[in-house]
Formats: C-alpha cells, sequence, structure tokens
C-alpha cells in the first residue's frame, strides 16, 4: 500500500473544520479532509446570525471586542478565495418592549463597552409595516449572516480542485498511533483533528456535550425591511423569505421539526409581528453546545497527536475564525492554548 504523508488530516468539512483547515493551508500545512456529507448537519441547518450583542437580555456576547473587529474582513476574504458570495452584513434593529428599557439602552449607548456597536437609538416607532415597536429600538451594527449551505459548497468545491478533500466516514479502528504520527489507512499524519459537531466519535466520550435542537421557520409576508429584527425571534431577510426562529431544547435531538417548537415560534413572532404570513418551509438543527459554553479545544488526554476543534454551539460564524488561527498558531508556532477554550479544563 502506497503511503501518503501529510501534516493534517482534518474530520468533518463543516464551519468550523472549515475554518481551521483554511488557516492551516494558508500555513502552507499539507493537509486532507475526511468529510461525510449528509443532509442534516449543524453547519447546514444554522441560521448563520453574527451580533456582538445577543441573548434574550441583549448584552454584549463573550469577548465580543477580540471577534468582531475583524470578522466580516475574514469573511470577505473567503469570498474572494471561493469566488462566492455568502456573507451579508445587515444591521439589527431590535424594538424596545417599554419605556424602562428604552432608558436602559439610552444609558449602555454612553458605555464604553457598547458604544462601538449601536448604531443608533430610536425614540419612536419607525414604522415598518407589521413590526410592533411602540417604544421604538436601538440599531446594532457589526451584525448580519452568512449562507452557510453556500460557503460550505464553495469551500468543498476548492478542497476538491485542490485534490485535498476525501468523502469518507472516518473510521477510527483504522486509526493507529505510531509515535509522534498517526495512521489512517494510507494516510500517515503528525495530527488527527476532530471537527465533527454535535454526535462526535466515542474518543471524546468523557466530554460534557450539550447538544441543542433549534428550529426556524420561512415565511413569506409583507415587511419591507433590511434590518434583521430581533426581538423574541429573529426575522431576517433573505432570499425573497424571512427566516424566523429560534429554539432551544436539550431533550429531543432530531434534525426533524418539532411541532412544539414551531408553535413556540409562531408564538412568539406574533408579539413583533402582526401581518398574515405563509410558512414556506421548516427546519431544524443541533447545536454543538458544551457544558459551559465555551469550546473544546486541543489535545486528547491520552495523545496529543489526536485534537479536537468541536463545540461552538450557536456562536460558530462569529467565533471559529479567530479560533482557526488560533488553534494553527498554537499548532505551528507553539503559542499556548487559551485557557477558557482549553479542552483540558474537562481533564
Amino acid at each position: 500500500m502506497h503511503i501518503i504523508k501529510v501534516d493534517y488530516i482534518v474530520v468533518g468539512q463543516g464551519l468550523v473544520g472549515t475554518w481551521l483547515s483554511h488557516e492551516l493551508i494558508k500555513k502552507n500545512k499539507s493537509v486532507i479532509v475526511m468529510n461525510h456529507s449528509i443532509k442534516d448537519t449543524s453547519s447546514k441547518k444554522a441560521a448563520g446570525l453574527y451580533s456582538p450583542i445577543t441573548g434574550r437580555k441583549m448584552v454584549k456576547t463573550w469577548r465580543a471586542d477580540d471577534f468582531f473587529q475583524s470578522l466580516e474582513n475574514e469573511y470577505q476574504e473567503l469570498e474572494l478565495l471561493l469566488k462566492e458570495r455568502f456573507l451579508y452584513p445587515k444591521p439589527i434593529y431590535r424594538p424596545f418592549k417599554s419605556v424602562a428599557d428604552q432608558n436602559d439602552w439610552q444609558g449602555r449607548q454612553t458605555e464604553k463597552g457598547y458604544s462601538r456597536y449601536i448604531d443608533d437609538i430610536i425614540s419612536d416607532s419607525l414604522e415598518i409595516n407589521n413590526i410592533l415597536d411602540f417604544y421604538g429600538g436601538v440599531i446594532i451594527r457589526n451584525t448580519g449572516y452568512v449562507n452557510l449551505p453556500v460557503l460550505l459548497s464553495a469551500y468543498k468545491k476548492y478542497l476538491i480542485d485542490k485534490e485535498i478533500y476525501l468523502e469518507e466516514l472516518f473510521d477510527i479502528s483504522e486509526m493507529q498511533q505510531n509515535g509522534n504520527e498517526i495512521t489512517y489507512k494510507q494516510w500517515k499524519a503528525k495530527k488527527v483533528l476532530f471537527c465533527e459537531g454535535p454526535f462526535p466519535t466515542k474518543l471524546w466520550e468523557k466530554l460534557p456535550f450539550r447538544p441543542v435542537r433549534g428550529e426556524t421557520i420561512d415565511i413569506s409576508c409583507e415587511l419591507d425591511t433590511n434590518y434583521i429584527i430581533n426581538s423574541g425571534v429573529f426575522i431576517v431577510p433573505k432570499n425573497g423569505f424571512f427566516t424566523v426562529g429560534s429554539t432551544f431544547d436539550h431533550q429531543v435531538l432530531t434534525f426533524r421539526p418539532q411541532h412544539l417548537g414551531i408553535s413556540n415560534i409562531k408564538d412568539r413572532l406574533s408579539k413583533i409581528f402582526a401581518g398574515d404570513y405563509c410558512i414556506v418551509n421548516k427546519q431544524a438543527g443541533v447545536r454543538p453546545a458544551t457544558h459551559d459554553r465555551r469550546p473544546y479545544i486541543g489535545f486528547h488526554e491520552n495523545f496529543q497527536t489526536i485534537g479536537i476543534f468541536n463545540g461552538f454551539g450557536s456562536k460558530g460564524v462569529s467565533l471559529s475564525p479567530y479560533f482557526a488561527r488560533h488553534f494553527a498558531n498554537v499548532l505551528e508556532n507553539g503559542d499556548e492554548l487559551e485557557k477558557e477554550v482549553n479542552v483540558e479544563r474537562v481533564y
């Protein structure tokens, strides 16, 4: 059997596998990406939103200043490389729920941590047809969405053209440790890096993943806006329709939309949108979340030749470019892995 030597085998070509392999290729490392293409994956089902201010309480997300300074530039550079458009910067309009909410955001406007992300505070309704915003709202910048199916498809073609993509379900029983190298079938590598999503191989069974199912719906309706509306649900203008979501369920981990989840979205949508609409599509995904809402990055407790880059939850779009670059620097430059994301915190 002819042995093929590479620096890294990357297992999985979802969003994080895409970014990690891209950063390693940028360092002129030899990489083979092994991926088992299936219809239902967390990356393909995700809405692809990014925002420095998130959550029900709309607070600044973890380390937003680190991630959002260059985020859009990084996706734009990837667009140029792949000759495909998938980045859609769009401001988020978050209607206020009360006068107290309005006053709270007026105060945040002067806070150093928030001021760079607040584009405007609106005291009265923007009068967007069918949007219920009696108290005005806040417009947030450095926001938008990434069309993940388009990105993943374009990057897969890029890998195929470079002849470094293998369509295969990785079988860990075929993997052998040989000193400072790993052998997998005819491949020999310095390291195998697992980027598998919410249901990783048993190699990582000790890690307390907390996968989360989330539904979204696509609707056709009378709504004339270029804003992403976010109040209880997000409403994202996409391809002539609007994507609305999302839900969070740790119990039923399926890629099939559940009646209870869809009903929950419709109920929350009615509190912000007063018009009629038609549901044209329903989808569900399972996010690869973790016990402490931080990614798992680093190496297996018993093998330094086996790595993991996973667990980005609902923040994959905003976190993966930064941490892919960081992990590539750990692997190649000897940088110290940041403690908050180092998988050793579990061991």
